[in-house]
């Protein structure tokens, strides 16, 4: 049993303090010591429950993880969706209040935190650091590959594409870093992802919205995952760099003050749901009239009719890639209804969207 392999170590050791462990499978478990005239007499478990609720395409992977078969997901999901959704907070909050009630002793969360880590980390985990580190120094080994970073970063930041992709060039890979001795193809995954996170972070400083960001490293690590030769996924990791760069350089040149960029990335954001003037003043502190001018004269357009013309591309996307309906689609929008959706896509495109849909299959 799973269970016993991970409590085990908590009774041979008779553990002092209460713990939280993880299954494999995700489950949560806290182990609070029970104390008797300051000798450990034995253990209280508390659990299990999930920090999160699952979805069937999570489940799919932890199944995955597993080694299940796919044929017991019924069984599976039944068993994960009746299981408590408790956070990492209230976990942490409950152990502390569980040794206090069970033990009389007060506990601090952060102390918590740190003994559950050390309960599950091996032994040598901070004895090999040590020694890597020692060994670095006494070989005179140097890790320069910040400084590489720091420049790409520069580079993200600014939208400088041009001068990237010659950096990016000129970078030997092996000088990056080593992320994985065992896979090289794991290596070059992990240095795809540090990559990833880095470019997200530059971008964001560069003035990309956060949301965007934060949406396109998922996407792109996500992606990365699934890859299976160490070329596809240095290309990838290029070629996200570069979308980054790319990202950033056309914001850059869109030139709005603080209160317009703020709109737009509200609105950006919140596509789906309604957008009134009200909440963007409320977002800018600006008064309606005051802001409605500003917006116009940056974007060249008024509030409403960007927030149309977003939602009209959006819409194209949609079109392109899904066989959601054009009713389903507008309204998933808000537009109000199918006629008002057709007439203002027709505004923007010059075409009703059934039309645009068609040339799209002509096309391909």
């Amino acid at each position: 049993m799973e269970f016993e392999k991970l409590v085990r170590p908590f009774i041979e050791k008779e553990m002092e303090y209460p713990v939280i462990l993880t299954a494999n499978s995700w489950e949560d478990f806290i182990i609070v010591p029970v104390k008797r005239h300051g000798e450990w007499s034995g253990f209280v478990v508390i659990g299990p429950s999930v920090r999160q609720a699952t979805t069937e395409e999570h489940i799919l992977g932890l199944m995955n993880d597993n080694h299940l078969s796919y044929r017991d997901l019924p069984h599976w999901k039944a068993y994960w969706d009746s299981l408590p959704v408790v956070s990492h907070l209230r976990l942490h909050q409950i152990i502390a209040l569980a040794h206090w009630m069970i033990n009389q002793e007060t506990l601090e969360i952060t102390d918590v935190l740190q003994y559950s880590y050390q309960s599950v980390l091996p032994s040598m985990f901070k004895e090999n650091i040590a020694i890597e580190v020692s060994t670095n120094r006494e070989l005179s080994v140097s890790n320069h590959s910040f400084k590489i970073w720091d420049k790409l970063k520069e580079l993200i930041r600014t939208g400088n594409t041009t001068e990237l992709m010659k950096q990016w060039v000129a970078v030997p890979t092996e000088s990056i870093g080593v992320l994985s001795k065992r896979s090289q193809l794991r290596n070059a995954k992990n240095l795809a992802i540090c990559c990833i996170t880095l470019a997200t972070g530059a971008a964001i400083e560069g003035g990309l919205y956060e949301d965007l960001a934060f949406t396109l490293s998922d996407l792109h690590i996500q992606q990365i995952e699934d890859l299976n030769e160490v070329k596809a996924v240095e290309a990838a990791m290029a070629s996200v760099v570069w979308d980054f760069t790319e990202r950033v350089k056309q914001s850059r040149n869109e030139k709005m003050s603080k209160p317009v960029r703020d709109c737009c990335e509200y609105i950006y954001s919140h596509l789906y749901q309604e957008i009134t003037i009200d909440k963007l003043t409320e977002l800018t502190g600006l008064n309606d009239s005051y802001l409605m001018n500003l917006f116009k004269k940056q974007t060249g357009m008024t509030l409403m009719n960007y927030v149309q013309k977003q939602r009209v591309e959006e819409a194209m996307e949609l079109l392109r890639m899904t066989n959601d309906t054009v009713s389903s689609i507008g309204l998933r929008l808000n537009f109000s209804d199918q006629s008002h959706f057709i007439k203002v896509f027709k505004k923007f495109t010059g075409i009703t969207p059934k039309k645009y849909r068609s040339t799209l299959t002509t096309e391909g």
